[in-house]
């Protein structure tokens, strides 16, 4: 995996907004888009402090290195729907975490677990 694409998957990852992390890393909004793009690359000192707050190693950050996805950033980045459409979809992802994370009831999240594959597959059946 790319440096440009492993810096965007561990920017969300650990939940910096894409100017929040310029700022943090101390450098401009621009720098970080043309490193994200591919354009350019952070040098020694930056790429560090990247490293740092991205809570990896610079070698991790390599273009030879690997991460996981997991199933969320999968869908994400890997999706193959329209932009928007994979934002609302990793909203809502969020918001399931928080309820199946709750207090609820575990017999209602099951019922709740249960309405969502319902709608899923009663959808699949009309297209």
């Amino acid at each position: 995996m790319l440096l440009s694409k492993k810096l965007e998957v561990l920017i969300k990852r650990n939940g910096y907004k894409k100017t929040g992390f310029a700022d943090e890393a101390g450098i401009t909004y621009r720098a970080l888009a043309n490193y994200l793009n591919g354009s350019r690359r952070p040098r020694g000192a930056i790429l560090q402090k990247m490293a740092q707050l991205l809570h990896t190693s610079v070698e991790e950050l390599s273009d030879g290195a690997d991460i996981v996805l997991s199933s969320d950033e999968k869908l994400y980045f890997e999706g193959a729907s329209d932009r928007k459409l994979l934002e609302q979809a990793d909203e809502a992802l969020q918001t399931l975490d928080d309820i199946f994370s709750s207090d609820m009831d575990e017999k209602d999240k099951t019922a709740f677990f249960n309405c969502i594959a319902e709608k899923y597959f009663a959808s699949k059946a009309k297209s």
